[in-house]
């Protein structure tokens, strides 16, 4: 033990083998320590972090993939979209139009023998991006006729909603009923 005690640092070529073999290997493990430490653990981080953003870029591009790949689907389904809003466009009435819708209701009434006591446009209504348009409606008719005015309401080429519908006998005799209905269309704003 005395030995270990009077070894120099300076004189370390001139040790024995064996302490010259430990702080050899003494220094391998502090210059690897310290390389781990300072370099492969950086680069450990670094390569973590690599990983993680190719995770995120793979989710990414298989996202746009079936953005892409959903594409047409989209569009047939816009195409169907657009055929559809300019069908029911077409069934919304224009204001010139108004007067002979007016006009087309008042010719219903007659053909199914009703009696009309008032028929005439309420206040428009603004909505988010349409008018809704109310018809006051009053007639007199049997039971069966207004039934068919109805049904020829709803045939008609534009959209004609009925609501609030009331109905009464004229009197308690007769079979003649008074009939009361808020009948709605609708317009679009730019179709003034």
């Amino acid at each position: 033990m005395s030995d270990w005690r009077d070894l120099e640092l300076d004189e370390i070529t001139e040790w024995p083998l064996l302490p010259q073999l430990l702080v050899i290997v003494i220094l391998c493990f502090v210059v690897q320590g310290m390389g781990y430490w300072f370099w492969i653990k950086p680069m450990i981080q670094d390569i973590e972090q690599l990983k993680q953003k190719e995770l995120s870029l793979k989710s990414t591009v298989k996202y746009k993939y079936n953005q892409v790949a959903a594409m047409p689907k989209m569009e047939n389904q816009l195409n169907e979209l657009n055929l559809r809003y300019e069908f029911l466009a077409q069934q919304l009435p224009a204001q010139k139009e108004l007067a002979s819708m007016l006009s087309g209701i008042n010719q219903v009434g007659i053909q199914n023998k009703l009696t009309f006591t008032r028929i005439d446009w309420g206040e428009r209504q603004n909505k988010a991006f349409l008018y809704k348009l109310p018809l006051n409606i009053e007639l007199t008719g049997q039971y069966h006729d207004i039934g068919s005015f109805s049904e020829a309401m709803a045939d008609l080429p534009r959209i004609v909603s009925l609501e609030n519908i009331d109905m009464q006998r004229v009197s308690t005799e007769s079979s003649t009923l008074h009939f009361r209905v808020m009948a709605y269309t609708y317009q679009f704003k730019g179709k003034e």
